[in-house]
């Protein structure tokens, strides 16, 4: 009993009500999901040249020529900012509709100037809670070097990429931009198609989370990466960082209902283990730590196991390849 009392304590009645809601028909509360950042032309700039860096410095010779990103919510703008670099094809995958067209053509515009001036990246300054963090955040010029992003930037490639951001899907141009609802699927897109898959605060979000790595795996080109920024906090949810791991079963039943998505509860090292399992090689993994959160002693059984580490990692940058020849673990 004193137990429950504790749980309740540190639950958000917001997030409590609003699983409660879930179960009466007919309420969708997940009609929009709101950007966190993601609307703004500089934190979609932000977050590609983060991953890219990252990517260069761990083992990306060369811009990707296809992009993928999981859960782009609201805007395309991380992967319009992928084909500004020199990316022809990008697909976003999403598990329910939310994009907002006429947002998306005017941050093209906005990060068409960005790129245009050479910007620096925008750091904690301007974005307190982005990560992963850089020690540089000058613009990367070693990698868009200026006569690529002449090439990249060329008006009438611009206008290719305004075109192929009218008409999502249309596969017959150079340049192409591919919008997949839902995306949990092994066939969303063709196998050994895709150079680089990226995705933002998204994974600690997809319930299948195993398939999910599989499904990568089989997507990327023998060579291909896998560039992913996790959130492992409780995203409102608990008035503690970390306190989602402090509710038992039923509670986080309750607190899920019906929704089409909400945390997956599952840690760092879960994450690490699903992707050497679908064949992944780790080449870097970059994780944030957080105190003043859940003590173990308050965790249920089910979480009590938890490592030191991932109960105060509260964020993980992850990089990794499929290896050249692409085997598949079993």
């Amino acid at each position: 009993m004193k137990r429950n009392c504790q749980i309740f304590q540190l639950c958000s009645i917001k997030a409590f009500a609003k699983g409660v809601a879930s179960f009466v028909p007919g309420i969708n509360l997940l009609k929009q999901r709101e950007g966190g950042g993601a609307n703004l032309a500089r934190y979609c700039y932000s977050v590609w040249l983060r991953h890219l860096v990252l990517a260069h410095r761990h083992g990306m010779q060369n811009i990707p020529r296809v992009v993928a990103e999981l859960g782009p919510g609201d805007s395309l703008g991380i992967g319009m900012a992928a084909l500004l670099s020199g990316c022809e094809r990008y697909h976003a995958f999403d598990v329910v509709h939310f994009i907002r067209h006429k947002q998306n053509f005017t941050m093209l515009e906005e990060l068409i100037e960005l790129f245009q001036q050479r910007a620096p990246i925008p750091d904690e300054q301007e974005f307190p809670h982005l990560y992963p963090r850089l020690a540089d955040y000058a613009f990367p010029s070693e990698i868009l070097h200026d006569h690529a992003l002449h090439d990249a930037l060329a008006p009438d490639r611009v206008e290719t990429i305004r075109d192929a951001l009218s008409s999502l899907g249309n596969g017959e141009k150079q340049i192409v931009i591919f919008y997949s609802v839902p995306w949990d699927s092994s066939t969303a897109i063709q196998e050994e198609s895709v150079d680089m898959i990226i995705s933002q605060a998204v994974l600690e979000h997809v319930d299948r989370l195993a398939d999910a790595y599989a499904f990568m795996y089989r997507w990327l080109r023998p060579g291909g990466f896998i560039s992913h920024e996790i959130d492992f906090k409780s995203h409102g949810i608990s008035q503690i960082w970390n306190g989602h791991w402090s509710y038992g079963n039923l509670v986080w039943r309750i607190i899920r209902g019906k929704r089409a998505y909400l945390l997956n509860r599952e840690p760092c090292s879960t994450h690490e283990k699903y992707a050497k399992h679908a064949g992944f090689i780790i080449d870097y993994i970059q994780r944030e730590y957080q105190s003043n959160g859940v003590a173990r002693e308050q965790l249920p059984p089910l979480y009590r196991g938890l490592s030191g580490d991932d109960l105060i990692t509260s964020s993980a940058y992850f990089f990794a390849n499929k290896g050249k020849h692409g085997t598949q673990n079993s």
